[in-house]
């Protein structure tokens, strides 16, 4: 961190935040049109890590109902920082690849992981650390 301006960050009414972005791409890999399911939040919502506050909620709402994959995916790839996006694509792998995933999941993160500016070899390269971060078979007794 370059200096306490990012530790207080602003963002305009709506815009995307990064943790908006999180959600709202956790919610398009899903195939959601709402952040909500059955009057809760949906299971693609990360139960740590973020405080689901009124304005995360309202702007995660927004972008998934409201604005075109390509519009958020654009104003995603400006707002993140690399760090932001690696994070994101590993959530992204991660969710993916598990056993509740919807089989069109795996179309859409192609989509996803191309919009936000990752390659098919970069993916393949944090699918291989995503996995390796449960083979606790490497470490032999």
């Amino acid at each position: 961190m370059g200096s306490w301006v990012e530790l207080d960050a602003y963002y305009p009414p709506g815009k995307l935040t990064p943790a908006t972005t999180l959600v709202v791409a956790l919610g398009h890999l899903a195939g959601a049109t709402s952040i909500y399911d059955g009057g809760g939040l949906a299971p693609f919502f990360p139960r740590r890590g973020i405080a689901a506050d009124r304005d995360l909620l309202e702007r995660a709402e927004h972008f998934i109902g409201q604005v075109p994959l390509d519009d958020f995916l654009a104003e995603a790839r400006e707002r993140l920082n690399p760090q932001q996006l690696h994070c994101l694509a590993l959530n992204l792998l991660d969710s993916a690849c598990a056993a509740s995933a919807p089989p069109a999941a795996a179309a859409r993160l192609d989509r996803l992981l191309a919009g936000l500016g990752i390659t098919r070899a970069a993916a393949e390269q944090l699918g291989v650390v995503s996995a390796l971060k449960d083979d606790l078979s490497i470490f032999p007794q």
